[in-house]
């Protein structure tokens, strides 16, 4: 059962890499995706947030990464790293939306 589901822009062709590769890592069933409209409104290209399902809380940026890596073990090894600054601010960007609306295949 899905304990939290990620909310992505639906014409974002790098959100919808990235949910694939999170799926394929998800062995535990934790995570679901979506293209709808997320609890805190309409999302840009590129911006992510993520909603716990069980609280109802829905989180952005670095806390939203935290939360995600929290429910994929795969991912568990990277949760250190978050205690970083740098780290953080890096991944706060990531989940923030592209540069000028457009996401590069990249």
């Amino acid at each position: 059962m899905a304990r939290i589901r990620l909310y992505r822009h639906p014409d974002c062709d790098r959100c919808a890499r990235f949910a694939r590769w999170h799926r394929r890592l998800d062995w535990l069933h934790r995570f679901e995706d979506s293209t709808g409209v997320s609890p805190v409104g309409p999302l840009r290209r590129g911006q992510v947030v993520v909603q716990d399902l069980r609280t109802g809380r829905t989180l952005a940026g670095a806390r939203a990464f935290a939360l995600l890596c929290r429910q994929i073990p795969a991912y568990w090894p990277l949760l250190p790293a978050l205690r970083l600054p740098a780290v953080r601010r890096a991944v706060a960007r990531e989940f923030d939306g592209c540069k000028g609306g457009h996401c590069d295949a990249a």
